[in-house]
C-alpha cells in the first residue's frame, strides 16, 4: 500500500515518530509544508528558503545539525520533501504552485491514501486532488482554536476540510481533542479514530550524556494568551518567598503580539530569566533535561506536545487541569494538577515539588512508565483502518 504522509514544520516533532512506525508498514511518501515563519521550529531548523523551488529534498534544505537529527527517521521511507511556500499570506498563487508540485510529483505511483497530519491554510492548495484517494486521513490537533488565536484563517480550512464530501477519517491524540469536535461538529459523521499520544522519544537523541544537576523551573514553547505566562509569573513571586534561591527559566517567542508582565522580572532580575526567541533544539533539551520539572500554566488545552516533549526526557510537569492534561498528568505520580489562572494554588504546588525534592520522585516514575510506552501499539488502529474497506 503507498501512502501519502502530508505534515509541516509546525508538527514535525509528532510526525517523526509517525513517520518511524508508517515506513515499517507502508510505502510512504513524505511531504513537510514549510513557509517564512514555520523555518525555524522545534524540528526543524533552516537558514532561507529558495526562491526558485517548490518541492526540496531535506539535505538540500535544513542545516547540518538539523538534518542529521532528522535523517535517521527519515531513512527507509520512499521519499521525502519539504513543500516551499515563499508567498507571506496564506493562499496565493504560489500556494497553488505549490500544491501543483505536490500533485505533479504523486500522481506517478498512484497512492491510495493521503494522511494528513494537521493542515494550515496553505494546504487549502490540496483540495482540489482530495477526491483521487481512495481514503484522506486527517488529525485534528485542536478541533476549537485556542484562547486569543481565533481567525478566518483557522476556520476556512476547518469548514472545507470537515464538510466537502471526499472520503475522509478524523483522527485525535486524545479523548478531549475527539469529545471536543465532536461536541463542536455534530453533522460530521465520519469515523473518529483515538490515537493515544506517547512521548517524543526522537528528541532523546539531542540531550547531552550523564546530564545530572537539575538547575530551574522552566516553562517553555510559544508565548501566547493562553499559556498563562503571567500566571505563572504571579504564582513565582510567592514561590520565592519560600525558597529565593529557585531560578524560573521562560524560554520560547512570543506570538501574536503577546507581551507580559514585566514589572515582575524587575523584581526578580536574578530569579526570572526570559529567553524571548526561537530556541535551537540542542538548547531546549538541554534547559528541559536540567530542569527540575516544567510548568505548564495554560488557561485552556487541547493537547500538548510540550507535555510529551517533557516526558520524553524524564521531567516531570505541573499542568494546568484543562483539556487532555489529565488524561496524561496523573497527579503526583508523574506531575502536578492545578486549577487555571490560580496563582496561589499553582504556587503551592510548585513549592509541593520543591519540598524536600519530590519531584526527584516524580521522575522517577516518568523513567519507569517511559519503558513500556509504544508508538507502534498507538498507531495499530490507524494502520487497520488503511487497509479496511
Amino acid at each position: 500500500m503507498t501512502v501519502v504522509y502530508y505534515t509541516s514544520t509546525y508538527f514535525l516533532d509528532i510526525s517523526l515518530e509517525v513517520i518511524n512506525v508508517l515506513k515499517t508498514q507502508v510505502n510512504l511518501h513524505v511531504f513537510i509544508e514549510i513557509t517564512s515563519s514555520s523555518k525555524n521550529m522545534t524540528v526543524a531548523d533552516v537558514k532561507s528558503l529558495p526562491s526558485d523551488q517548490y518541492l526540496i529534498q531535506p539535505c538540500d534544505l535544513l542545516t547540518t545539525d538539523s538534518y542529521e537529527y532528522v535523517k535517521p527517521y527519515l531513512a527507509g521511507v520512499a521519499s521525502v520533501h519539504f513543500v516551499a511556500h515563499k508567498h507571506p499570506t496564506g493562499f496565493s498563487f504560489s500556494t497553488i504552485n505549490a500544491s501543483l508540485a505536490v500533485w505533479n510529483y504523486i500522481k506517478s505511483f498512484k497512492p491510495e491514501i493521503l494522511h494528513f497530519e494537521g493542515y494550515t491554510l496553505r494546504t487549502i492548495g490540496m483540495m482540489p486532488f482530495l477526491f483521487k484517494f481512495k481514503k484522506v486521513f486527517m488529525t485534528i490537533h485542536d478541533p476549537v482554536p485556542h484562547s486569543g488565536e481565533q481567525s478566518w484563517k483557522i476556520s476556512l480550512p476547518n469548514f472545507l476540510f470537515f464538510y466537502l464530501p471526499f472520503k475522509k477519517r478524523f483522527l485525535f491524540y486524545s479523548e478531549f481533542a475527539r469529545n471536543l469536535f465532536i461536541n463542536h461538529y455534530k453533522k460530521v459523521k465520519e469515523l473518529k479514530l483515538l490515537v493515544h499520544m506517547q512521548p517524543f522519544y526522537a528528541y532523546q537523541s539531542l540531550v547531552e550524556p550523564n546530564v545530572q544537576e537539575k538547575k530551574h523551573i522552566l516553562f517553555f514553547g510559544r508565548l501566547s494568551p493562553y499559556k498563562g505566562v503571567d500566571v505563572l509569573l504571579a504564582a513565582m513571586q510567592t514561590v520565592l518567598k519560600s525558597y529565593p534561591n529557585e531560578v524560573l527559566v521562560v524560554a520560547g517567542k512570543s506570538v501574536n503580539g503577546y507581551t507580559f508582565d514585566d514589572s515582575v522580572l524587575g523584581k526578580y532580575p536574578n530569579n526570572i530569566i526570559i529567553h524571548n526567541r526561537y530556541i535551537p533544539n540542542k538548547e531546549l533539551m538541554a534547559l528541559i533535561s536540567s530542569a527540575k520539572f516544567v510548568v505548564c500554566p495554560y488557561l485552556d488545552a487541547t493537547q500538548s506536545g510540550v507535555l510529551m516533549t517533557t516526558f520524553a526526557l524524564n521531567t516531570p510537569v505541573i499542568a494546568s487541569n484543562v483539556g487532555s492534561f489529565p488524561e496524561f498528568v496523573k497527579d503526583a505520580y508523574n506531575g502536578l494538577l492545578v486549577p487555571p489562572n490560580n496563582p496561589l494554588a499553582l504556587a503551592e504546588k510548585i513549592k509541593l515539588a520543591l519540598k524536600n525534592d519530590f519531584y526527584k520522585q516524580m521522575q522517577d516514575n516518568i523513567v519507569l512508565d517511559n519503558s513500556h510506552h509504544n508508538w507502534q501499539v498507538s498507531l495499530r488502529s490507524v494502520l487497520d483502518e488503511y487497509i479496511t474497506d
